[in-house]
């Protein structure tokens, strides 16, 4: 596997920028969801040219309230990540796990609905502030699997 070989105490510190980074998308997915379910918001994706089919619009409310509960997880993993709290990387795997799922399936149903073909600018922009949790996901699957093997790379 490639790694780069950075010192630890430098590792560290990415990781502790990447879970910042992760808990401020999270509260701020947590007031854009809040607001969406609540009704004092309107859906934001851009929508295909024929707008939005009402089966993918209850899927998308029922996504919507799902990820308003992984944000409140993904908050307390990263709370507990920085008290060094045991069990906060379990959390943390399974709350980036559900967020990676979260953004396969709304990239599916945007894409299959047609919603990119007329807002590709407009979709890319929802995936740029995720690039970073992406690189968090991965590097925490990779000090767990060392981890399991004696040797903590992080």
């Amino acid at each position: 596997m490639f790694m780069i070989d950075y010192s630890k105490e430098k590792r560290k510190k990415i990781v502790n920028i990447l879970v910042a980074w992760y808990a401020l998308y999270q509260a701020l997915h947590i007031m854009l969801n809040s607001a969406y379910l609540l009704g004092l918001a309107p859906w934001f994706p851009p929508p295909p040219p024929e707008g939005w089919a009402s089966q993918t619009s209850f899927f998308f409310n029922g996504m919507a309230f799902l990820d308003l509960i992984n944000a409140v997880f993904s908050l307390i993993f990263a709370a507990g990540y920085f008290q060094k709290k045991p069990g906060s990387s379990v959390l943390g795997i399974v709350t980036l796990t559900i967020s990676m799922y979260a953004a396969a399936l709304f990239t599916i149903g945007t894409i299959t609905s047609g919603a990119w073909d007329e807002n590709l600018l407009g979709y890319l922009w929802f995936y740029i502030p995720f690039i970073p949790i992406i690189a968090l996901y991965i590097l925490l699957l990779a000090r767990m699997i060392s981890s399991s093997n004696n040797h903590d790379p992080l």
